[in-house]
């Protein structure tokens, strides 16, 4: 009978955190999203600010280089923060785990809005949820901060298990849904993102809370999201199984590639810069401005600037030039090189789209499918999480074809290996 009613108290507890988690988190992705979209919008009207993305890269060193790493690797410290709850030898060395700090600040949200927002506003090739789940953990960081204090003050003697990691799970949950409007996927990032081979159903319950609430609460302020075009769906058959199969494996090695470049720039680039911090910024800044003023010259557009989302759209369902994913993987490398933030979730998507568009030119197979195909594949390979981005493809990218859909994001994930944008997520892979 105890047992029964403490199960119904941790029930009842975990609802009240994922729902306050998740309408924080919808108020705030609905600010961040907007301004993002509002940045996009002033760049497109006023150009002439891209060419000043070195200054963007100097103010960015400046800002960080007085913050310590947590308010830049926000992302990392939340996967190890999750681990770490769940390690049993550090729950015995720690008896008083209800008491143990949250090493997420919640001013990392707030850092990490105007940086994104000034990336964009230089157009920058850059994303949006990645700050975006940043700041869905700043919001439950708050939260459990909040419920530390009140047990302090109300439940002194009051011990148990440190919430920290369901609060976080559901912050990542809530911001990863509303950024896209896709409530079952944002449970299964906030349940997989910090080791896909792990799926953390005892926080099932507060990150469906947290991601339907922060859904809710994201269309009903109507935040800005992607709305990628419908297309018609490949047919279920040997041929065109076998094609997205060899497909998937040509997505998954550009998807580690990409990754290993990522990797290899972050372990090298002292050596390449010889310390020089700001030569360090200053070059990819540069490098990054050079291809944005030439494709200006030669195609009179900005289409590859900031997240591109008419480029993802055009790749669906009308053209883009064959080359067009190099040049976008160029720019979002030289971004991230450069200290920019913002994510690399949408810049996967339209990478793997204009590769995917591409892709199906070369051989003539439809171009929609392949690109989606190509976005979600990009992803599933990016971020390790194969289910996430099945799923993200039935919501966000409305393809109900779900065999081959599956297949892609599952041959894509399985040829990338290990590799991940999440550089902390490699630590608890078993892969």
């Amino acid at each position: 009978m105890l047992k029964s009613l403490n199960n119904a108290k941790n029930w009842v507890v975990n609802l009240f955190r994922g729902l306050i988690v998740g309408i924080g988190t919808g108020l705030a992705i609905f600010i961040f999203a907007n301004t993002i979209y509002w940045a996009e919008e002033t760049t497109m009207k006023y150009p002439f600010l891209c060419l000043l993305i070195p200054v963007g890269a100097l103010i960015t060193l400046f800002v960080y280089s007085h913050l310590d790493d947590g308010y830049k690797k926000v992302t990392s410290t939340a996967i190890d923060e999750i681990h770490l709850e769940q390690d049993e030898e550090s729950k015995r060395e720690n008896l008083a785990t209800s008491q143990r700090d949250m090493n997420i600040s919640p001013w990392t949200g707030v850092v990490g809005y105007f940086m994104a927002t000034l990336s964009h506003l230089l157009g920058v090739a850059t994303g949006k949820e990645g700050v975006g789940v940043q700041i869905g953990l700043a919001v439950a960081s708050f939260f459990a901060r909040i419920e530390k204090w009140a047990k302090a003050k109300l439940l002194p003697k009051e011990t148990g298990n440190n919430p920290n990691a369901y609060y976080l799970m559901s912050g990542a949950s809530a911001a990863f849904g509303a950024l896209f409007g896709s409530p079952v996927s944002g449970i299964l990032f906030g349940t997989q993102f910090a080791s896909p081979d792990v799926t953390r159903l005892d926080a099932f319950l507060p990150c469906t809370i947290a991601s339907y609430s922060a859904v809710f609460v994201s269309k009903a302020l109507k935040t800005h999201i992607l709305e990628i075009p419908k297309v018609e769906t490949l047919s279920f058959d040997l041929r065109n199984t076998l094609i997205v199969i060899g497909f998937g494996f040509v997505t998954g090695i550009l998807s580690k590639l990409f990754c290993i470049a990522l990797d290899a720039y972050k372990v090298h680039n002292d050596k390449i810069f010889k310390n020089n911090r700001i030569f360090k910024v200053l070059a990819p800044s540069g490098l990054a401005l050079i291809i944005m003023i030439v494709n200006w010259a030669l195609a009179d557009n900005f289409y590859y600037n900031s997240l591109s989302a008419p480029l993802l759209y055009a790749s669906i369902n009308s053209t883009v030039p064959w080359y067009g994913f190099l040049v976008k993987a160029a720019l979002v490398f030289l971004g991230i090189a450069a200290g920019f933030v913002g994510g690399e979730v949408v810049p996967l998507l339209v990478i793997g789209g204009c590769f995917g568009f591409s892709f199906s030119k070369l051989f003539g197979l439809q171009s929609g499918p392949m690109a989606i195909f190509g976005a979600l594949g990009m992803l599933s390979g990016g971020t390790n999480l194969p289910v996430v981005s099945f799923t993200l493809g039935l919501e966000l990218f409305h393809y109900n074809e779900p065999f081959l859909l599956f297949a892609s994001v599952a041959i894509s994930y399985v040829t990338s290996g290990s590799n991940s944008i999440y550089e902390h997520q490699k630590r608890y892979l078993s892969k």
